[in-house]
């Protein structure tokens, strides 16, 4: 999970509900992180909900390159506009309904990293 999925779940859990709840939500939220040992996320689940990241369209298409944009949005099955990310490599990623499709480059990549150093 990324800082961005995280502050997504969390905008998610906190809507139409009273201080007192959004208040045992918060401290369940937390008990999550810390028993996953992702403390380190902290900060950037802060700056994802300071500026309305988590809160920003329920779909989204990320490429690596402008050339990717057509064929991503063909393979994903959307036509929504594409956000250039070159930090991906190559492929693409699409977040929809809080659920996302990695067919990223640096994915693959990382994964072969993980996989070789155990």
């Amino acid at each position: 999970m990324t800082a961005a999925h995280y502050a997504t779940a969390l905008t998610e859990a906190l809507k139409d509900k009273t201080t007192a709840e959004q208040g045992k939500v918060v401290t369940q939220f937390l008990r999550v992180i810390k028993n996953k040992k992702h403390q380190g996320l902290l900060s950037g689940i802060v700056a994802h909900l300071q500026r309305g990241d988590a809160q920003k369209t329920a779909e989204a298409l990320v490429v690596a390159r402008k050339k990717d944009v057509v064929a991503a949005r063909k393979e994903a099955g959307t036509k929504v506009g594409a956000i250039i990310n070159p930090q991906l490599i190559g492929g693409w990623q699409h977040y929809k309904d809080g659920v996302l499709t990695d067919t990223s480059y640096k994915r693959s990549l990382v994964e072969l990293y993980r996989n070789i150093t155990k």
